[in-house]
């Protein structure tokens, strides 16, 4: 089990959504530099986006320390075995840079669009949970055989095996409090629950977590809780104001639909951002994941870095 981070981690969160390679691999490397914990990638078949796991591994060699994490991997578009032996490789060529993020599939559409069956939420979320005992038996037991209720498999190799141990962390991201966050309890190192929750919700949210985890025997504290939220940031508050109406223009709404919107946003100049933060930092969260506006500016990520993260 993965003992936790105290230290205040921050990751990129990057909808790839009409991004190009080139433009990709210039945020990466950036944050890459910049001291990011991670970035990510959405894994979308039918849209006009780079396919997540290739692009991941594209990346690789492009950076050196930051961490690659599918935000999230949707469980049903690769059979369990196949994704086990994908996670393993791209550990070991990244030297050990993996989070493997993992849902039941959120996308209706996408799913159908793609040839995949959309079954109830509570039959993905166990085939989501027999996939992962696929993936870590087969990272953790020599020729192993496995007979479920959806798959199969007997005396299976798996070598190399990831570089992390036990293994990578394994992150799952949803917000289902019956059938989701049961599985958090039993397989997930960071749970990735929600968008720009208050912090009221979070304690709902962890309560639920934990009543999960006392279900399954597990101590609730070894699962690490991120934060997703987008982030507005400016030098000055003149430049904040300038910044704004230019996102409000670009959504296409009025600026004060646009700045409703922002209500749960981390929004303002760097001392604003690192108070809005700060609470959520001395409730236990310690990742958060940003999601800055799109396209990513490169100064945007620098003046989070150098006048946010340094702070937190």
């Amino acid at each position: 089990m993965h003992g936790l981070a105290h230290r205040v981690k921050f990751g990129v969160r990057i909808h790839q959504w009409e991004y190009n390679f080139d433009s990709l691999r210039e945020i990466w490397v950036e944050a890459d530099r910049l001291g990011y914990h991670s970035a990510t990638l959405i894994d979308l078949l039918n849209a006009p986006v780079l396919e997540c796991w290739t692009t991941l591994s594209a990346l690789v060699p492009l950076t050196h320390q930051i961490r690659l994490t599918p935000l999230v991997l949707a469980a049903p578009y690769r059979p369990p075995a196949l994704l086990a032996k994908m996670a393993s490789t791209l550990d070991v060529i990244s030297s050990g840079r993996l989070e493997l993020g993992l849902g039941s599939g959120g996308s209706e559409a996408d799913h159908l669009a793609s040839g995949f069956p959309f079954p109830p939420a509570a039959v993905r979320v166990a085939q989501l949970e027999e996939a992962l005992q696929v993936i870590i038996t087969l990272w953790q037991r020599a020729s192993p055989s496995f007979a479920g209720h959806y798959y199969t498999f007997k005396n299976a190799q798996q070598v190399p095996g990831p570089v992390q141990k036990p293994h990578p962390p394994i992150l799952i991201g949803g917000h289902g409090e019956r059938y989701l966050m049961r599985a958090m309890a039993r397989y997930a190192d960071i749970a990735n629950i929600g968008f720009e929750m208050s912090l009221g919700e979070y304690a709902r949210k962890r309560a639920v977590l934990a009543t999960h985890c006392l279900q399954v025997g597990r101590d609730p504290t070894t699962i690490e809780l991120s934060h997703n939220t987008r982030i507005l940031i400016a030098p000055t508050r003149i430049a904040l104001e300038e910044r704004i109406r230019a996102e409000a223009e670009r959504s296409g709404q009025p600026m004060e639909i646009y700045q409703a919107s922002l209500s749960r946003a981390v929004v303002g100049i760097p001392e604003e951002c690192v108070a809005q933060l700060t609470p959520y930092v001395e409730s236990g969260v310690r990742y958060f994941f940003m999601l800055f506006p799109h396209p990513i500016q490169i100064s945007d990520l620098r003046l989070f870095a150098e006048t946010v993260m340094a702070r937190l």
